[in-house]
């Protein structure tokens, strides 16, 4: 084993190699893992150990002495038949923490997930049969790394977006009676709540006769109403009818297939997920005493997790309108300095990272979550931690008024930077990218969020503010469901107990969370919606797009600055005494600018002006109607109350909304005005229009502790002669002497890697690599040449 002199200059970075005299230096230690290893193995490159959990061990023992580890993971799957656990026992420390990463260009992959190897019989027709072991909880099916279709009615349609496709009599007495058993799977019901809140699923008990009994898992904290028109079935042998679709029949061990056109499968590989989660950092106390900590996982790829849905129980979230399950890919609980980087989170069934309870200080960067079951990244506290806390079942007398939470036992100081989040919420429908509650003073920046059922990033209570939303894209949301936005919040805690109090509004919102600085898109609905309660919320430099703003029975909340276009306008809805809300230099361009709802009678401007702070020196890009659910009101009447007095009508002029800023970046538009605009006149400040969502990341190899890195340090140009170019599918390197070339995507996710000397041709080609733009380096001993690289 090699051991090298490793100076750290903070948790999860690690600096040259050097050879300096001084407190504080450590000797690194190395360990190397490979799925052909073996854990009666020295755990060196030559003889790597088996597992991750054998890895663990072996890192307690050479971390004696305040080392740092660093676990080398090779390429291929490590299959786990149980999540691998840390506790406290096996942390690192500030100066000395211990590193999982991928060994060089290689990608291990993280499976939950059980190989099928036996081979396969024709069943009848097109569908076909293989005996696996009796009796396993498995419920995805994946065909060369790509989830399949659980034998479901209707069919899967991947042109209807609410459920993959749905019908109105999948439940009917004419469709059950096609079924011999459709408790044996269990069958499934998957459907949204009878108002579109969010999902509702339930699990097939027993059938009679045309008619079936079931079992509501819930998955929904506004009850177990089941829409009339959008649900599904899935899990029941005979719906098996289509290509892609399959079923495991525990009794006997037979797993059903029915391949889609051309696939062999005496060559395919055929996974079966199985586990819920993959990883667990769990401490023995809500102290730093009792934590697990400074460990990070980098550039591995996790996957094959079992669908949480119908495997977990739901804990109904305070008096949101959510309800989850308390599991995930990653979980974390009294953990703090834990840092998950540079990952994939593949197809995975439930949510990805999830922290409960007690955290602190952990980072979550730069990480991909693509196609998970459930929600990307949760940070969501016990609810021990609320003095009062309120649901829809029960609402006791609250005598306490002491501000804050009661304990520790929540999230704090939790960053999650900079990661890409497409299509969360494909089984569960109360998700969202990014999900907090019972957390407080977070940074959730840089990150991008799409396709979503339900909400981009989401709030579902006040507890306990303080945290920062920023520099985030998110686009495509509320594609399934109905209300919410890119951004949701409630606060029905303390604030919705004593409403006419508002002393009372920030007992539990303590701290004022920041919401700046993003791009919010909705095709409908709202782009930050500031739902029942939600109080405490500064809201500026945001770009609305297709979905404004909102003003909900709430208080102390703060609009500045903020531009809504293409049909974005601002819901008022029952403002509530002492509200202290306050509207200024913003550019509105709807033809509606106010729709003041849940007001009654003519009085609805003077109501408003009496309990907010100010509404006023705006730019409207149009003489835009104040619309009630009574009717209109006059611009004439809205000013003579005392709203919108000073503000400015006229086309803001910005400066191009079909730009497109960067050749890696999807978002177009530059809506920064004009010298000239009527917007400048009122005190509008143009923000930067080119920082949203991920932002790429420079990728720095990881090399063994023994290997000198290259020398970054001169940065870009550290060898003038250096030239790269890309033609007809061959890249063409000029560098002097020998050198290593990486190539990533803009997250920082590595694609290829090789060594070169002098001139080096090698072919990269779009149909393997994809076509977009990425990252290509040369590191020498003369420094790190970078540059981007478009395939296409």
């Amino acid at each position: 084993m090699k051991r090298s002199l490793r100076i750290s200059s903070r948790f999860g970075a690690a600096l040259g190699i050097v050879c300096i005299a001084g407190a504080g230096i450590a000797f690194g230690a190395d360990i190397f893992v490979s799925p052909t290893g073996s854990d009666a193995a020295a755990g060196s490159i030559s003889a790597p150990l088996g597992t991750l959990t054998a890895a663990r061990d072996k890192a307690d023992q050479l971390k004696a002495g305040n080392t740092p580890v660093t676990v080398f993971l090779r390429g291929g799957t490590y299959y786990l038949s149980a999540p691998v656990v840390f506790g406290a026992a096996n942390s690192g420390t500030a100066t000395a923490p211990i590193l999982y990463t991928a060994y060089g260009s290689e990608k291990p992959v993280v499976s939950g997930g059980i190989k099928v190897t036996s081979g396969w019989t024709v069943s009848s027709g097109s569908i076909m049969v293989t005996t696996i072991a009796q009796n396993l909880k498995v419920d995805q099916l994946f065909l060369n790394g790509s989830r399949q279709v659980l034998a479901r009615f209707p069919n899967f349609n991947a042109n209807t977006v609410i459920l993959d496709g749905y019908d109105a009599n999948c439940i009917a007495a004419s469709r059950i009676g096609l079924w011999n058993n459709p408790a044996e799977g269990p069958g499934y019901i998957r459907g949204l709540h009878a108002s579109q809140w969010g999902g509702n699923s339930y699990k097939i008990t027993g059938k009679s006769g045309t008619s079936i009994t079931q079992q509501w898992v819930g998955d929904n904290n506004r009850g177990s109403g089941l829409h009339a028109t959008y649900r599904m079935v899935e899990n029941i042998f005979e719906e098996l009818d289509a290509p892609g679709e399959w079923f495991y029949r525990k009794s006997t061990g037979q797993l059903f297939f029915y391949p889609p056109a051309g696939t062999n499968l005496s060559t395919a590989t055929i996974e079966l997920a199985s586990q819920d989660e993959l990883l667990r950092f769990v401490g023995s106390s809500p102290a730093t005493a009792g934590s697990v900590k400074y460990i990070e996982f980098k550039g591995i790829t996790f996957t094959h997790t079992f669908r949480t849905l119908f495997s977990e129980p739901y804990e109904t979230i305070l008096k949101s309108d959510w309800a989850l399950a308390r599991a995930g890919t990653i979980f974390m609980q009294n953990a703090e300095n834990i840092k998950i980087d540079n990952c994939l989170f593949d197809q995975i069934g439930g949510n990805g990272v999830f922290m409960s309870g007690y955290n602190r200080n952990n980072v979550v960067f730069n990480n991909v979550f693509n196609d998970a079951g459930a929600s990307g990244v949760l940070m969501v506290g016990l609810t021990s931690s609320v003095r009062c806390p309120n649901s829809w079942s029960s609402t006791p007398t609250c005598t306490d008024r002491t501000r804050g939470p009661l304990t520790n036992e929540y999230p704090a100081y939790i960053v999650v930077d900079n990661n890409a989040i497409n299509h969360p919420g494909r089984f569960e429908k109360q998700s969202a990218g990014i999900d907090l509650s019972m957390t407080s003073c977070d940074t959730v920046r840089h990150n991008t969020v799409h396709d979503c059922p339900r909400a981009g990033i989401n709030f579902t209570d006040g507890c306990w503010g303080g945290s920062v939303i920023e520099y985030n894209w998110a686009y495509k949301t509320v594609l399934e469901t109905s209300d919410h936005g890119p951004f949701n919040a409630w606060g029905r805690d303390r604030n919705e107990r004593l409403p006419n109090d508002s002393s009372a509004t920030t007992l539990d919102a303590q701290a004022t969370t920041t919401i700046r600085n993003n791009r919010f898109e909705v095709n409908g609905g709202f782009g930050i919606d500031m739902d029942d309660q939600a109080s405490n919320y500064n809201q500026y430099n945001n770009l609305c797009m297709g979905g404004g703003l909102k003003l909900q029975w709430n208080r102390y909340n703060t609009y500045v600055n903020n531009i809504l276009v293409r049909n974005a306008d601002v819901e008022i809805t029952g403002v509530w005494a002492e509200s202290n809300h306050y509207m200024t230099r913003n550019i509105f361009t709807n033809g509606q600018t106010y729709w003041c709802n849940f007001f009654a009678g003519a009085n609805i401007p003077n109501t408003i002006k009496a309990n907010t702070k100010l509404i006023d020196s705006n730019c409207l890009a149009t003489n835009a109607a104040v619309n009630t659910e009574v009717g209109g009101v006059s611009w004439a009447t809205w000013h003579a109350a005392g709203l919108d007095v000073h503000s400015v009508m006229g086309d803001p002029m910005f400066v191009d909304t079909a730009k497109v800023f960067r050749a890696d970046y999807a978002p177009r538009g530059d809506f920064s005005v004009k010298t000239g605009s009527p917007a400048l006149t009122v005190g509008f400040k143009n923000f930067p229009m080119d920082s949203f969502g991920v932002m790429p990341v420079a990728y720095v190899p990881v090399l063994p502790t023994g290997i000198r890195p290259p020398n970054s340090a001169k940065g870009i140009g550290g060898n003038q002669n250096a030239a790269i170019q890309y033609r007809a599918g061959r890249l063409l390197i000029s560098h002097e002497g020998n050198y290593r070339v990486t190539i990533t995507t803009p997250l920082g996710r590595m694609i290829t890697g090789f060594n070169g000397r002098e001139n080096t041709e090698v072919a990269i080609r779009p149909e393997t690599t994809g076509s977009g733009v990425y990252i290509i380096a040369i590191h020498s001993a003369m420094g790190t040449v970078r540059q981007k690289l478009l395939i296409e």
